[in-house]
């Protein structure tokens, strides 16, 4: 249920929160993203049949695995001036924000910014 899905507009949020925001429009069924309100088709099968944000598993996986190399590697990057962008740190409000811990995901323009709850 915590798995994190990808939306049309490439942000990323967990299977349950997008579970919750799974809406009827015009007869068709959308998910509004939290973050930029862009809407997403719900897909036959619903919020599952989302594509996997295989990147957003992996680290979260990491860090529940290992939270001292996880949280130590992330921010060793940004100093070391491989990404001078902001990392993003906060969950979208309203969202399940104690049911992972939270992962810190590096903003600069080789990725897109990602949030997972």
């Amino acid at each position: 249920g915590r798995l994190p899905r990808r939306l049309y507009c490439g942000h990323t949020f967990c299977q349950a929160c997008l579970k919750r925001l799974d809406a009827v429009a015009n007869e068709q069924r959308w998910i509004p993203c939290p973050q930029c309100r862009q809407n997403t088709p719900t897909p036959r099968g619903g919020v599952a049949m989302l594509d996997l944000d295989l990147a957003t598993f992996l680290a979260v996986k990491a860090d529940k695995e290992h939270p001292q190399m996880a949280s130590r590697s992330q921010p060793d990057l940004a100093t070391k001036g491989l990404c001078k962008e902001k990392v993003i740190t906060q969950q979208p409000v309203g969202l399940c924000q104690d049911a992972v811990p939270p992962v810190l995901f590096p903003r600069h323009s080789c990725c897109r910014p990602c949030l997972c709850c």
